[in-house]
């Protein structure tokens, strides 16, 4: 866990920056293979890192046990403290090239073929039911959150929003990219694996 990052990983290019971190493509110095890095800067309470990373760090964890196909794989958790305020947590995944929104975006008009479409959408619901199952809600699907390998497997990434529920639990909601949320949540009620399933419907459409 206290692993320095730049001992084991060579940062080659930056993919992308969110509310929740930046992600860089980077090479692995032992293996040689590409991973991505999700470097997360967290504030440091006087009882370590706050309750929402230890969450997604857990959460992570629990996925990377069942090795299922549709989710993105996560490799290893570096953290290292920056100031006595403030600690960098990197976690390293698999890494995939493009995400479903860069993938549609390149295929040729008039778009993909219907086969595709239904093969893209049979691996997201798989990963999204395995996610269901073990009572997880993502919480914030969109294009730019599902990936797709240059062989067309399809990966459910970003779990930063993710919770485990239970039907008792009320959770936030301060969740999902807008254009993807759920009537229930906008209008902060009770919900579950149901947002996911309006967020799945969006991206469908």
């Amino acid at each position: 866990m206290a692993k320095e990052v730049r001992a084991q990983y060579e940062p080659v290019a930056e993919i992308g920056v969110g509310a929740y971190g930046t992600v860089y493509k980077a090479r692995d110095l032992q293996s040689g293979k590409f991973v991505a890095l999700k470097n997360v800067r967290v504030q440091t309470t006087e009882n370590g890192l706050p309750l929402s990373t230890v969450r997604e760090v857990a959460l992570l964890k629990r996925l990377e046990h069942f090795d299922h196909p549709n989710i993105v794989r996560l490799m290893d958790v570096c953290a290292t403290a920056r100031t006595e305020c403030e600690t960098k947590v990197t976690l390293v995944f698999e890494h995939v090239d493009q995400d479903l929104k860069t993938y549609l975006d390149k295929a040729p008009a008039p778009g993909l073929p219907l086969d595709t479409i239904k093969d893209l959408m049979r691996q997201f619901l798989r990963g999204l039911d395995f996610l269901h199952s073990n009572c997880i809600v993502h919480r914030d699907l969109k294009p730019e959150n599902i990936l797709v390998t240059s062989n067309g497997q399809v990966k459910l990434a970003d779990f930063g929003l993710a919770r485990i529920y239970s039907c008792q639990m009320a959770l936030t909601p301060v969740v999902v990219t807008l254009w993807y949320r759920a009537p229930e949540v906008l209008l902060q009620s009770t919900y579950a694996t149901p947002v996911d399933m309006w967020s799945v419907g969006c991206i469908f459409a």
